[in-house]
C-alpha cells in the first residue's frame, strides 16, 4: 500500500477495500468542482474572495447555490446516477452544513472525484459516503442531488 493509499484509507475508509485507483498526484490547482466541470485551471471557491467563483452565483456552500454553477455549464437536476450512454453526471454530497463534494461519472459508468487538495480518483459511487471516518463523521456526507447534461466530445 503506498503512502497516499494508506491515507485515504483514513480519511476516506470508504475507499479502503473498494475498487478505486488514484488517478493524478496531488495539487492544489483546482478542487472537485472544477475537476466535475472538467476544468484544472482555477480552484472553485464560494467563499474565499481570491478564488475562482461565477458571477451572479451566490457565495455560499449550498447545494442550490453548487448546482447554479453546473447549471450555468450545462448541467440540470436529474433523477438518479445510473449510467447512461451519451449522458454525464454529476453527484452532489452535502452533510448537515451544506454542499460537501461532486463527483463526475465516467463514459465507463465509473466516478472520478478530485480530493480537496489531494488526489483525484476513480472510484465507485457509493465508496464517499460509506463509511465514517475515525472523527465518527461521515466526510462527505450522503448524494444530495445528480445532475446531468449530454456528454461532450
Amino acid at each position: 500500500m503506498t503512502d497516499e493509499a494508506a491515507y485515504l484509507s483514513i480519511v476516506l475508509p470508504g475507499l479502503a477495500g473498494s475498487d478505486y485507483a488514484i488517478t493524478s498526484s496531488a495539487t492544489d490547482d483546482y478542487n472537485c468542482i472544477a475537476w466535475a466541470i472538467g476544468e484544472t485551471e482555477h480552484w472553485w471557491d464560494p467563499f474565499d474572495p481570491k478564488r475562482y467563483w461565477p458571477a451572479g452565483i451566490p457565495r455560499d456552500d449550498s447545494v442550490e447555490s453548487v448546482a447554479q454553477c453546473f447549471a450555468a455549464a450545462g448541467f440540470s437536476i436529474c433523477e438518479h446516477g445510473g449510467h447512461e450512454p451519451g449522458i454525464e453526471k454529476l453527484a452532489l454530497y452535502a452533510d448537515d452544513e451544506g454542499f460537501t463534494h461532486v463527483a463526475r461519472q465516467l463514459e465507463s459508468g465509473r466516478w472520478t472525484s478530485k480530493l480537496g487538495d489531494d488526489v483525484d480518483v476513480e472510484h465507485d459511487l457509493d465508496a464517499l459516503t460509506t463509511s465514517a471516518n475515525r472523527t465518527g463523521r461521515w466526510r462527505y456526507g450522503e448524494i444530495a442531488a445528480y445532475m446531468s447534461r449530454p456528454r461532450r466530445g
